[in-house]
């Protein structure tokens, strides 16, 4: 099999494994919930490059973009679709697409030193993808988080403790530990590539 084919097999693949695991959310206690969606991502960013890494990303953006759209994302998904629904598309793609290639540059960045580069590419992708939906809530839907968080009962709180502490807080400490506990399979699985071509 040709290299070429490999990376578009090895790509579909993943944007399949995305596209399955966008659909499965992980009930945790307290009524969180974890999602495994970017350790695919991480897996191709690291295995196939930055621009891989971006597409895969941006696969998990549309599908994001399309459970907005149909209101399967949620309250608050659906309000800032509701609100601003160009901008609702921008965030969401861009977060996704930013994971991927960021992650995607770690790991080139740092091939000299493979572990680490993969322990960082999986813990920036929690990170970039939180960071970028973070910013969109502060500035372009600050009004809809508020709107949002008066809803819930909870309007009485600041702006940014409602962002930072409900909206992200433990799901993205969550997540952001499933990454790096991923991180040493990440590793088996790109060995394991690596050794069969």
């Amino acid at each position: 099999m040709s290299n070429k084919i490999l990376k578009m097999v090895q790509m579909a693949l993943l944007c399949a494994l995305i596209i399955v695991l966008q659909q499965i959310v992980i009930p945790l206690p307290g009524g969180l919930t974890l999602s495994l969606v970017l350790i695919p991502i991480v897996v191709g960013a690291v295995l196939l490059g930055p621009s891989a890494g971006a597409a895969l990303g941006a696969v998990f953006g549309a599908v994001v973009t399309f459970l907005v759209i149909t209101g399967r994302a949620g309250e608050l998904s659906t309000m800032m679709w509701i609100a601003n629904p160009v901008m609702t598309v921008i965030v969401c793609m861009l977060k996704g697409t930013a994971a991927g290639l960021v992650s995607g540059l770690i790991a080139k960045a740092l091939t000299q030193k493979k572990y680490l580069g993969i322990v960082q590419a999986a813990a920036a992708a929690p990170i970039v993808n939180t960071g970028i939906f973070l910013l969109g809530m502060l500035t372009v839907f600050r009004g809809v988080m508020q709107e949002f968080a008066d809803k819930i009962g909870m309007g009485g709180t600041t702006i940014i403790y409602f962002a930072v502490i409900v909206l992200v807080g433990v799901n993205f400490l969550v997540e952001f530990a499933a990454n790096l506990i991923c991180s040493p399979a990440i590793v088996r699985v790109v060995d394991a590539v690596e050794k069969s071509k």
